[in-house]
């Protein structure tokens, strides 16, 4: 038996399209549907970049459209999967062999994640200012800087990402080894209620109110928001909680869990309708809209606690989508497990680091030659032109790059097997 290529062109095609079996098929739903929140969101607001007036256009814009405005919250979505996975990825070695190998897991993660990484800060170089702020960017700490000195700005989730990567299995470790449900619990409580804490000191620390400002020069506050709250690991790490507490479960116990659907599988499927329900009220909040009107007290409240509640039920529709294969639950499976969902899914990380480039280009062109259209019509134009460019992109990265290195993690394992079978 021959090892094949890591760079086998027609192999890594096939990755893309067909998911592999046990592939958790509604996590690739979510991971894409996420994406295209933060495509659509960016599409709209890099107009903002090239046309001061845009904030005035986007404030006037239906209701039904407050979905894009809030398009960030799809790398809240990111963060509930990382939890999940990356929870469940360290707690099933703990189970099968009692401990951690942590060298093993960031050699994985650093080939995961910085090739491709690499390449978009040499793209980086070429296109963008404050590049004296890259070494913030390679040691992934570029969310602690000041927003005005970033380099590749949209990176800041990057970062806080790796910043969970290196914490978050020491302290996992420590708790596994307690083998206290009681201390599991309680630190489970501590975190959430901790999370939302931080984000009403940081709230009246700050004086932080609605409406946000997203669009720096048309509204104050816009660097204020980024440095004090939007980007910073101790006021998003609540965005990961959902995700790891269901992966204790599911790694834990999963035959109870599947139990409790199987025989609650009425009141799963209700559960699963109200988080879609909770999902898309967070969404349509217009809390970018300068026009709008909020009391300091729903002000408050929302600041501090909407990131939790999204991604609750974010968590919950997980759950309910991995184990519930009846009613609504099993509908939202099959839905987020659609074929036309998979491969994007598979190419959120490359979308998620050239996209900015992509639909930064499209509107420059636009600028250049079509100024007259109006700013419908060029959003329109971004849209329809950047978004398959950005998907193009990262397929071409997917399959030149992140494909093959990740190939490469298995290729060890892989030849040791053909030479115990030769």
């Amino acid at each position: 038996m021959s090892v094949p290529s890591p760079f086998s062109l027609r192999r890594n095609l096939r990755m893309l399209l067909r998911p592999e079996a046990g592939q958790l098929r509604p996590i690739d739903g979510l991971r894409a549907l996420s994406i295209l929140l933060v495509l659509a969101i960016h599409s709209v607001w890099f107009l903002s970049i090239f046309d001061t007036t845009a904030p005035e256009f986007f404030y006037g814009s239906p209701i039904w459209l407050n979905w894009v405005f809030n398009g960030e919250l799809g790398v809240d979505v990111f963060f509930v999967i990382s939890g999940f996975l990356i929870s469940s990825i360290l707690m099933t070695e703990y189970r099968d062999s009692g401990d951690i190998r942590f060298g093993r897991f960031y050699q994985r993660r650093f080939m995961r994640l910085m090739p491709a990484y690499l390449l978009a800060m040499g793209l980086g170089l070429l296109a963008l200012p404050n590049k004296e702020y890259i070494w913030s960017n390679l040691l992934y700490i570029n969310n602690l800087l000041p927003a005005s000195t970033h380099f590749m700005p949209w990176t800041w989730s990057l970062a806080i990402e790796e910043q969970f990567y290196f914490l978050f299995p020491l302290l996992l470790l420590w708790i596994l080894r307690k083998r206290s449900a009681l201390l599991l619990a309680g630190l489970a409580l501590a975190a959430f209620v901790g999370s939302l804490l931080i984000r009403y000191l940081l709230v009246q620390h700050y004086q932080l109110s609605l409406p946000i400002c997203w669009y720096e020069k048309s509204c104050e506050g816009f660097f204020d928001v980024i440095d004090s709250i939007y980007v910073k690991p101790w006021a998003r790490f609540g965005s990961f909680l959902p995700g790891i507490f269901a992966a204790y479960f599911h790694v834990f116990h999963r035959e109870q869990l599947r139990e409790v659907f199987r025989r609650y599988r009425e009141v799963v499927g209700l559960l699963a309708l109200l988080s879609v329900i909770t999902v898309l009220l967070v969404l349509s909040v217009p809390v970018n809209n300068q026009h709008a009107s909020f009391s300091e007290f729903w002000s408050t409240v929302y600041y501090t606690g909407y990131r939790n509640l999204f991604t609750a039920a974010v968590g919950v529709i997980l759950l309910a989508t991995l184990y519930g294969d009846y009613g609504f639950s099993g509908w939202l499976a099959r839905l987020l497990s659609s074929p036309v969902l998979y491969p994007i899914g598979q190419l959120a990380y490359s979308t998620y680091l050239f996209h900015p480039f992509v639909i930064g280009g499209v509107y420059t062109g636009i600028f250049q030659s079509a100024l007259e259209l109006s700013s419908t019509q060029k959003i329109a134009m971004a849209a329809v032109i950047g978004i398959p460019m950005s998907l193009l992109v990262a397929a071409l990265v997917y399959l030149a790059v992140e494909r093959p290195v990740m190939n490469m993690r298995g290729r060890q394992r892989q030849v040791s097997e053909v030479l115990v079978e030769g």
